[in-house]
Protein backbone atom coordinates (compact mmCIF):
# COMPACT_ATOMS: atom_id res chain seq x y z
CA UNK A 1 0.00 0.00 0.00
CA UNK A 2 3.23 1.99 0.71
CA UNK A 3 4.23 1.96 -2.96
CA UNK A 4 0.36 3.49 -4.32
CA UNK A 5 1.44 6.26 -6.88
CA UNK A 6 -1.71 8.47 -5.49
CA UNK A 7 -0.66 11.39 -7.84
CA UNK A 8 -1.12 9.61 -11.23
CA UNK A 9 -4.32 7.67 -9.86
CA UNK A 10 -6.15 11.06 -8.98
CA UNK A 11 -4.57 12.99 -12.49
CA UNK A 12 -5.57 10.15 -14.35
CA UNK A 13 -9.04 10.33 -13.52
CA UNK A 14 -8.96 14.54 -13.08
CA UNK A 15 -11.15 14.29 -16.79
CA UNK A 16 -13.68 12.01 -15.28
CA UNK A 17 -14.10 14.53 -11.55
CA UNK A 18 -14.43 17.52 -14.24
CA UNK A 19 -17.28 15.97 -15.82
CA UNK A 20 -19.14 15.36 -12.86
CA UNK A 21 -18.22 19.75 -11.72
CA UNK A 22 -19.33 20.49 -15.09
CA UNK A 23 -23.19 19.59 -13.93
CA UNK A 24 -24.68 22.21 -12.51
CA UNK A 25 -26.54 20.27 -9.94
CA UNK A 26 -28.39 22.80 -8.12
CA UNK A 27 -32.36 22.07 -6.79
CA UNK A 28 -34.49 23.24 -9.61
CA UNK A 29 -38.31 23.02 -8.70
CA UNK A 30 -39.02 23.76 -12.30
CA UNK A 31 -38.09 20.01 -13.45
CA UNK A 32 -38.66 18.21 -10.55
CA UNK A 33 -40.54 15.23 -11.25
CA UNK A 34 -41.43 11.71 -10.05
CA UNK A 35 -38.28 10.36 -11.36
CA UNK A 36 -36.55 13.58 -10.55
CA UNK A 37 -37.09 14.56 -6.85
CA UNK A 38 -34.78 17.53 -6.74
CA UNK A 39 -34.83 18.48 -10.80
CA UNK A 40 -33.09 17.46 -13.74
CA UNK A 41 -29.16 18.82 -12.96
CA UNK A 42 -29.80 16.45 -9.77
CA UNK A 43 -30.82 13.71 -11.44
CA UNK A 44 -28.15 13.98 -13.84
CA UNK A 45 -25.33 14.42 -11.07
CA UNK A 46 -26.88 11.20 -9.97
CA UNK A 47 -26.72 9.26 -13.39
CA UNK A 48 -23.32 10.28 -13.88
CA UNK A 49 -21.97 8.50 -10.84
CA UNK A 50 -24.52 5.19 -11.52
CA UNK A 51 -23.15 4.73 -15.27
CA UNK A 52 -19.24 5.08 -13.93
CA UNK A 53 -19.96 2.63 -11.19
CA UNK A 54 -21.69 -0.06 -13.21
CA UNK A 55 -18.91 0.37 -15.98
CA UNK A 56 -16.18 -0.79 -13.18
CA UNK A 57 -18.22 -3.17 -11.83
CA UNK A 58 -19.91 -2.04 -8.90
CA UNK A 59 -23.00 -3.16 -7.34
CA UNK A 60 -25.47 -0.08 -7.71
CA UNK A 61 -28.40 0.08 -5.04
CA UNK A 62 -30.91 2.69 -6.41
CA UNK A 63 -33.13 4.73 -3.68
CA UNK A 64 -35.57 6.45 -6.06
CA UNK A 65 -33.03 9.09 -7.24
CA UNK A 66 -33.08 10.46 -3.97
CA UNK A 67 -29.67 8.38 -3.65
CA UNK A 68 -27.78 5.49 -5.02
CA UNK A 69 -25.17 3.71 -3.03
CA UNK A 70 -21.87 1.62 -4.50
CA UNK A 71 -20.46 -1.12 -2.84
CA UNK A 72 -18.12 -3.93 -4.01
CA UNK A 73 -20.12 -7.12 -2.04
CA UNK A 74 -22.74 -7.50 0.73
CA UNK A 75 -21.56 -8.25 4.15
CA UNK A 76 -23.65 -8.72 7.30
CA UNK A 77 -21.93 -5.67 8.46
CA UNK A 78 -21.96 -1.96 7.26
CA UNK A 79 -20.32 1.16 7.51
CA UNK A 80 -21.71 4.13 5.05
CA UNK A 81 -19.61 7.01 3.85
CA UNK A 82 -21.83 9.93 2.81
CA UNK A 83 -21.78 12.39 0.57
CA UNK A 84 -23.43 14.87 -1.45
CA UNK A 85 -23.55 15.89 -5.06
CA UNK A 86 -25.74 19.31 -5.24
CA UNK A 87 -24.73 22.60 -4.54
CA UNK A 88 -25.60 25.44 -4.09
CA UNK A 89 -26.08 28.27 -6.55
CA UNK A 90 -23.13 29.71 -8.11
CA UNK A 91 -24.10 33.72 -7.39
CA UNK A 92 -22.06 36.47 -8.52
CA UNK A 93 -18.29 37.50 -8.53
CA UNK A 94 -16.40 34.83 -10.31
CA UNK A 95 -13.75 34.76 -12.62
CA UNK A 96 -14.59 31.54 -13.95
CA UNK A 97 -17.50 29.68 -15.52
CA UNK A 98 -18.45 28.22 -11.85
CA UNK A 99 -19.29 25.21 -13.86
CA UNK A 100 -16.30 25.20 -16.12
CA UNK A 101 -14.41 22.96 -13.69
CA UNK A 102 -11.13 24.74 -15.27
CA UNK A 103 -7.37 24.19 -13.84
CA UNK A 104 -5.26 26.78 -13.30
CA UNK A 105 -2.50 27.65 -11.61
CA UNK A 106 -3.09 23.82 -9.96
CA UNK A 107 -5.91 24.79 -9.12
CA UNK A 108 -9.56 23.26 -9.70
CA UNK A 109 -12.02 25.67 -10.03
CA UNK A 110 -15.41 25.49 -9.96
CA UNK A 111 -18.73 24.89 -7.97
CA UNK A 112 -18.74 22.36 -5.79
CA UNK A 113 -14.81 21.25 -5.66
CA UNK A 114 -14.61 22.11 -1.95
CA UNK A 115 -18.43 21.48 -0.97
CA UNK A 116 -18.38 18.86 -1.86
CA UNK A 117 -17.61 16.73 -5.38
CA UNK A 118 -14.43 16.38 -5.22
CA UNK A 119 -14.24 14.72 -2.11
CA UNK A 120 -17.37 12.61 -2.99
CA UNK A 121 -14.97 11.68 -6.40
CA UNK A 122 -12.15 10.98 -4.05
CA UNK A 123 -13.83 8.36 -1.92
CA UNK A 124 -15.19 6.62 -5.15
CA UNK A 125 -11.89 6.43 -6.19
CA UNK A 126 -10.67 4.99 -3.29
CA UNK A 127 -12.71 2.02 -3.25
CA UNK A 128 -12.17 1.60 -6.99
CA UNK A 129 -8.38 1.40 -5.84
CA UNK A 130 -9.43 -1.28 -3.17
CA UNK A 131 -11.26 -3.16 -5.79
CA UNK A 132 -8.69 -2.99 -8.65
CA UNK A 133 -6.41 -4.60 -6.10
CA UNK A 134 -8.83 -7.21 -4.34
CA UNK A 135 -8.11 -6.34 -0.79
CA UNK A 136 -10.45 -8.22 1.40
CA UNK A 137 -12.69 -6.20 3.38
CA UNK A 138 -14.38 -7.63 6.84
CA UNK A 139 -17.31 -5.34 6.42
CA UNK A 140 -19.19 -3.68 3.44
CA UNK A 141 -18.14 -0.33 2.70
CA UNK A 142 -20.87 1.42 1.06
CA UNK A 143 -20.81 4.81 -0.62
CA UNK A 144 -24.20 6.69 -0.36
CA UNK A 145 -24.61 9.91 -2.77
CA UNK A 146 -27.50 11.95 -2.37
CA UNK A 147 -28.86 14.84 -3.92
CA UNK A 148 -30.65 17.16 -1.62
CA UNK A 149 -27.91 17.95 1.34
CA UNK A 150 -27.91 21.77 0.59
CA UNK A 151 -31.95 21.83 0.79
CA UNK A 152 -33.83 19.35 3.32
CA UNK A 153 -31.41 16.07 3.61
CA UNK A 154 -35.02 14.58 2.10
CA UNK A 155 -32.44 12.47 0.22
CA UNK A 156 -31.13 10.31 3.35
CA UNK A 157 -34.39 10.39 5.14
CA UNK A 158 -35.15 8.39 2.58
CA UNK A 159 -32.55 6.48 2.09
CA UNK A 160 -32.53 5.60 6.00
CA UNK A 161 -36.13 4.80 5.25
CA UNK A 162 -35.29 1.87 3.09
CA UNK A 163 -31.67 1.08 3.94
CA UNK A 164 -31.77 1.15 7.37
CA UNK A 165 -28.82 2.50 9.37
CA UNK A 166 -25.44 1.60 9.17
CA UNK A 167 -22.98 0.02 12.28
CA UNK A 168 -21.47 3.53 11.39
CA UNK A 169 -20.75 6.61 9.10
CA UNK A 170 -18.65 9.46 7.82
CA UNK A 171 -18.98 12.21 5.71
CA UNK A 172 -15.75 14.32 3.91
CA UNK A 173 -17.61 17.35 4.28
CA UNK A 174 -16.44 18.91 7.32
CA UNK A 175 -13.43 19.46 9.42
CA UNK A 176 -9.94 17.74 9.82
CA UNK A 177 -9.03 16.06 12.29
CA UNK A 178 -12.98 15.13 12.77
CA UNK A 179 -15.87 17.31 13.02
CA UNK A 180 -16.84 14.16 15.99
CA UNK A 181 -20.18 16.54 17.03
CA UNK A 182 -22.15 18.84 15.51
CA UNK A 183 -23.99 21.37 17.44
CA UNK A 184 -28.25 21.75 16.93
CA UNK A 185 -29.03 24.43 13.81
CA UNK A 186 -31.92 26.57 14.25
CA UNK A 187 -34.02 29.45 12.42
CA UNK A 188 -36.14 31.28 14.14
CA UNK A 189 -37.87 34.32 12.37
CA UNK A 190 -39.05 37.58 13.95
CA UNK A 191 -42.15 39.76 13.19
CA UNK A 192 -43.34 43.07 14.57
CA UNK A 193 -44.74 46.31 14.13
CA UNK A 194 -42.05 49.70 13.96
CA UNK A 195 -42.76 53.29 14.41
CA UNK A 196 -39.58 54.25 15.02
CA UNK A 197 -36.58 56.24 13.83
CA UNK A 198 -36.16 54.98 10.20
CA UNK A 199 -38.34 55.13 7.28
CA UNK A 200 -36.72 51.82 6.17
CA UNK A 201 -34.05 49.49 7.03
CA UNK A 202 -32.32 46.46 4.98
CA UNK A 203 -30.15 44.17 6.12
CA UNK A 204 -28.53 41.08 4.83
CA UNK A 205 -29.24 38.26 2.43
CA UNK A 206 -29.46 35.37 3.61
CA UNK A 207 -30.03 33.84 7.53
CA UNK A 208 -26.84 31.76 7.79
CA UNK A 209 -24.47 34.57 6.43
CA UNK A 210 -23.14 37.45 8.99
CA UNK A 211 -24.66 39.85 6.94
CA UNK A 212 -21.77 41.97 4.80
CA UNK A 213 -24.08 44.68 3.96
CA UNK A 214 -27.23 47.16 5.76
CA UNK A 215 -29.00 50.17 4.55
CA UNK A 216 -31.31 52.55 6.49
CA UNK A 217 -33.35 55.94 5.70
CA UNK A 218 -33.75 58.21 8.68
CA UNK A 219 -36.92 59.94 9.52
CA UNK A 220 -35.06 62.83 10.75
CA UNK A 221 -32.67 64.61 8.18
CA UNK A 222 -31.46 67.17 11.12
CA UNK A 223 -29.29 64.00 12.66
CA UNK A 224 -26.78 63.93 9.82
CA UNK A 225 -23.86 65.42 11.66
CA UNK A 226 -24.72 63.80 15.29
CA UNK A 227 -24.71 60.37 13.30
CA UNK A 228 -21.16 61.14 11.46
CA UNK A 229 -19.80 61.94 14.90
CA UNK A 230 -20.99 58.47 16.45
CA UNK A 231 -19.83 56.67 13.26
CA UNK A 232 -16.27 58.35 13.65
CA UNK A 233 -16.52 57.77 17.44
CA UNK A 234 -16.79 54.24 16.70
CA UNK A 235 -14.75 53.46 14.40
CA UNK A 236 -17.68 51.99 11.98
CA UNK A 237 -17.41 51.42 8.45
CA UNK A 238 -20.67 53.04 7.64
CA UNK A 239 -21.30 56.41 5.26
CA UNK A 240 -23.65 58.93 6.14
CA UNK A 241 -25.26 60.75 2.97
CA UNK A 242 -28.03 62.67 1.51
CA UNK A 243 -29.47 60.98 -1.02
CA UNK A 244 -32.56 62.65 -3.21
CA UNK A 245 -33.43 64.41 0.06
CA UNK A 246 -33.25 61.48 2.49
CA UNK A 247 -31.00 61.03 5.08
CA UNK A 248 -28.85 57.65 4.13
CA UNK A 249 -26.76 55.00 6.00
CA UNK A 250 -24.83 52.41 4.52
CA UNK A 251 -23.02 49.82 6.88
CA UNK A 252 -20.32 47.32 5.71
CA UNK A 253 -19.43 44.43 7.88
CA UNK A 254 -17.66 41.27 6.42
CA UNK A 255 -19.41 38.15 5.40
CA UNK A 256 -18.99 34.51 6.79
CA UNK A 257 -20.82 31.26 8.07
CA UNK A 258 -23.11 32.34 10.74
CA UNK A 259 -21.89 29.49 12.68
CA UNK A 260 -18.35 30.80 12.64
CA UNK A 261 -18.83 34.61 13.98
CA UNK A 262 -14.74 35.03 14.67
CA UNK A 263 -14.53 34.68 10.94
CA UNK A 264 -16.77 37.44 10.32
CA UNK A 265 -18.15 40.36 11.15
CA UNK A 266 -22.19 41.83 10.91
CA UNK A 267 -23.02 45.18 9.69
CA UNK A 268 -26.66 44.83 10.53
CA UNK A 269 -25.52 45.34 14.40
CA UNK A 270 -23.16 48.51 13.55
CA UNK A 271 -26.34 49.81 11.98
CA UNK A 272 -28.37 49.19 14.68
CA UNK A 273 -26.28 50.36 17.28
CA UNK A 274 -25.58 54.17 15.24
CA UNK A 275 -29.22 54.14 14.87
CA UNK A 276 -30.20 53.61 18.27
CA UNK A 277 -27.41 55.35 20.02
CA UNK A 278 -27.99 58.62 18.58
CA UNK A 279 -31.65 58.40 18.31
CA UNK A 280 -32.85 56.60 20.92
CA UNK A 281 -34.46 54.00 18.78
CA UNK A 282 -36.00 51.19 21.52
CA UNK A 283 -37.02 48.84 19.03
CA UNK A 284 -33.72 48.87 17.39
CA UNK A 285 -31.74 49.22 20.63
CA UNK A 286 -33.26 46.34 21.90
CA UNK A 287 -32.69 44.20 18.34
CA UNK A 288 -28.84 45.64 19.16
CA UNK A 289 -28.32 44.24 22.57
CA UNK A 290 -29.88 41.16 21.73
CA UNK A 291 -27.12 40.24 18.85
CA UNK A 292 -24.37 42.52 19.26
CA UNK A 293 -22.96 39.06 20.91
CA UNK A 294 -22.61 36.10 18.03
CA UNK A 295 -22.19 33.99 21.13
CA UNK A 296 -25.57 34.62 23.17
CA UNK A 297 -25.03 36.78 26.36
CA UNK A 298 -27.86 39.45 24.96
CA UNK A 299 -30.61 37.00 25.17
CA UNK A 300 -29.09 35.67 28.08
CA UNK A 301 -27.75 32.26 27.51
CA UNK A 302 -24.69 31.40 27.01
CA UNK A 303 -22.50 27.33 26.91
CA UNK A 304 -21.77 26.32 30.45
CA UNK A 305 -19.35 23.31 28.54
CA UNK A 306 -17.06 24.69 26.09
CA UNK A 307 -15.99 21.08 25.28
CA UNK A 308 -19.16 20.61 23.87
CA UNK A 309 -19.24 24.07 21.59
CA UNK A 310 -20.28 27.49 21.78
CA UNK A 311 -23.46 28.87 21.35
CA UNK A 312 -23.80 31.26 18.67
CA UNK A 313 -26.52 33.92 17.00
CA UNK A 314 -26.22 35.72 14.09
CA UNK A 315 -29.13 38.17 13.28
CA UNK A 316 -28.73 37.20 9.60
CA UNK A 317 -31.37 39.46 7.89
CA UNK A 318 -33.29 42.44 9.31
CA UNK A 319 -36.46 44.05 7.22
CA UNK A 320 -38.05 47.55 8.04
CA UNK A 321 -40.79 48.61 5.68
CA UNK A 322 -44.18 50.34 5.86
CA UNK A 323 -44.74 50.22 10.18
CA UNK A 324 -43.34 46.06 10.00
CA UNK A 325 -40.47 44.64 10.92
CA UNK A 326 -38.54 41.04 9.50
CA UNK A 327 -35.90 39.45 10.75
CA UNK A 328 -34.12 35.97 10.42
CA UNK A 329 -31.42 34.78 12.80
CA UNK A 330 -29.59 31.85 12.62
CA UNK A 331 -28.84 29.93 16.01
CA UNK A 332 -26.27 27.08 16.89
CA UNK A 333 -26.86 25.27 20.07
CA UNK A 334 -24.56 22.60 21.53
CA UNK A 335 -25.37 18.85 22.84
CA UNK A 336 -26.88 19.40 26.39
CA UNK A 337 -28.88 22.48 25.35
CA UNK A 338 -32.48 22.26 23.73
CA UNK A 339 -34.04 24.82 21.40
CA UNK A 340 -37.08 25.43 23.64
CA UNK A 341 -34.73 26.64 26.03
CA UNK A 342 -33.14 28.71 23.61
CA UNK A 343 -36.06 29.95 21.59
CA UNK A 344 -37.62 31.20 25.77
CA UNK A 345 -34.48 33.14 26.10
CA UNK A 346 -35.28 34.95 22.49
CA UNK A 347 -39.06 35.38 23.48
CA UNK A 348 -38.29 36.85 26.82
CA UNK A 349 -35.86 39.90 25.77
CA UNK A 350 -36.80 40.47 21.97
CA UNK A 351 -39.74 42.52 21.80
CA UNK A 352 -40.82 40.87 19.02
CA UNK A 353 -43.02 37.42 17.55
CA UNK A 354 -40.59 34.44 17.47
CA UNK A 355 -41.16 31.88 15.35
CA UNK A 356 -38.95 29.03 15.26
CA UNK A 357 -38.89 27.65 11.64
CA UNK A 358 -36.09 25.14 11.21
CA UNK A 359 -34.71 22.88 14.47
CA UNK A 360 -31.90 20.02 13.77
CA UNK A 361 -31.02 18.80 16.83
CA UNK A 362 -26.90 18.39 17.92
CA UNK A 363 -25.52 14.83 17.31
CA UNK A 364 -21.97 13.53 19.45
CA UNK A 365 -20.12 10.49 19.27
CA UNK A 366 -17.84 8.80 21.61
CA UNK A 367 -14.26 10.00 21.37
CA UNK A 368 -13.51 6.27 22.83
CA UNK A 369 -15.44 4.66 19.65
CA UNK A 370 -13.78 2.46 17.80
CA UNK A 371 -14.58 3.57 14.33
CA UNK A 372 -13.70 7.12 15.53
CA UNK A 373 -10.38 6.17 17.01
CA UNK A 374 -9.18 4.39 13.51
CA UNK A 375 -10.03 7.70 11.50
CA UNK A 376 -8.15 9.68 13.98
CA UNK A 377 -5.10 7.19 13.67
CA UNK A 378 -5.21 7.65 9.65
CA UNK A 379 -5.38 10.94 9.76
CA UNK A 380 -2.47 11.33 12.45
CA UNK A 381 -0.40 9.09 10.53
CA UNK A 382 -0.96 10.33 7.03
CA UNK A 383 -0.14 14.45 8.17
CA UNK A 384 1.65 14.49 11.77
CA UNK A 385 -1.18 16.34 12.71
CA UNK A 386 -2.47 15.39 16.63
CA UNK A 387 -4.93 18.23 17.33
CA UNK A 388 -8.26 17.32 18.99
CA UNK A 389 -11.17 16.59 16.86
CA UNK A 390 -13.89 19.50 17.29
CA UNK A 391 -17.44 20.04 17.68
CA UNK A 392 -18.79 21.83 14.29
CA UNK A 393 -21.58 24.28 14.33
CA UNK A 394 -21.96 23.29 10.46
CA UNK A 395 -24.75 21.06 9.01
CA UNK A 396 -23.83 17.92 7.25
CA UNK A 397 -25.35 14.20 6.48
CA UNK A 398 -24.42 13.10 10.09
CA UNK A 399 -27.41 15.04 11.42
CA UNK A 400 -29.50 12.34 9.81
CA UNK A 401 -27.06 9.16 10.49
CA UNK A 402 -26.96 9.98 13.99
CA UNK A 403 -23.39 7.44 14.58
CA UNK A 404 -21.46 9.64 12.15
CA UNK A 405 -19.10 12.23 12.11
CA UNK A 406 -17.50 14.54 9.51
CA UNK A 407 -13.81 13.91 8.21
CA UNK A 408 -12.33 16.39 6.19
CA UNK A 409 -11.38 17.95 4.25
CA UNK A 410 -11.01 21.16 5.86
CA UNK A 411 -7.97 22.39 8.15
CA UNK A 412 -8.27 26.19 7.56
CA UNK A 413 -11.74 27.41 7.98
CA UNK A 414 -10.36 30.88 7.37
CA UNK A 415 -9.68 30.02 3.85
CA UNK A 416 -12.69 28.07 2.89
CA UNK A 417 -14.46 29.11 0.03
CA UNK A 418 -17.73 26.67 0.17
CA UNK A 419 -20.59 28.58 -1.10
CA UNK A 420 -18.79 31.38 -2.67
CA UNK A 421 -17.55 33.28 -5.61
CA UNK A 422 -14.17 31.40 -6.97
CA UNK A 423 -14.67 28.09 -4.75
CA UNK A 424 -11.57 25.84 -5.86
CA UNK A 425 -9.28 23.47 -4.40
CA UNK A 426 -5.81 22.42 -4.87
CA UNK A 427 -4.56 19.08 -7.30
CA UNK A 428 -1.99 18.75 -4.33
CA UNK A 429 -4.71 18.99 -1.91
CA UNK A 430 -6.47 16.54 -3.85
CA UNK A 431 -3.51 13.83 -3.91
CA UNK A 432 -3.07 13.49 0.05
CA UNK A 433 -6.94 13.87 0.54
CA UNK A 434 -7.03 10.75 -1.88
CA UNK A 435 -4.08 8.96 0.28
CA UNK A 436 -5.61 9.84 3.62
CA UNK A 437 -9.39 8.67 2.27
CA UNK A 438 -8.21 5.29 0.46
CA UNK A 439 -6.16 4.66 4.02
CA UNK A 440 -9.27 4.93 6.06
CA UNK A 441 -11.80 3.50 3.86
CA UNK A 442 -9.25 -0.06 3.96
CA UNK A 443 -8.86 0.63 7.86
CA UNK A 444 -12.46 0.70 8.72
CA UNK A 445 -13.42 -2.02 6.03
CA UNK A 446 -10.84 -4.28 7.55
CA UNK A 447 -11.56 -3.03 11.54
Amino acid sequence: MDQINFKKIFLDSLGELQGLLQIPSVYDEKTVSGQMPYGEGSWRVLDYMRQIAFRDGFEVLEYDNHAIAVRMEAKEERVDVVSHLDVVEPGEGWEYDPFCAAVENGYLIGRGTEDMKVCAWLTYLALRMISAQKLQLNREIRLVFGCDEERTMADMHHYIGKAGEPEFAFTPDGRFPMSIGEKGALMWRLKGSYRGACKWFQGGVQCNVIPSSARACILDTSLETELQAYIAGHNYDISCMMEGGELILESRGKAAHASMPHLGHSAVTDLLDVIAGVTGDSVLGNLYRCFADPYGSGIGLKAEDESKGDFTLSLGVLNIEEGHLYGEVDGRYPYGMTSREATECVEKVCHAEVFLDYDAAPNLCGRDDPFVRELLAVYREKTGDFSEPVISGGVSYSKVFGHCVAFGPVDKPEEYLAHKANEKIALDRCVKLLEIYYNAIYRIGIL
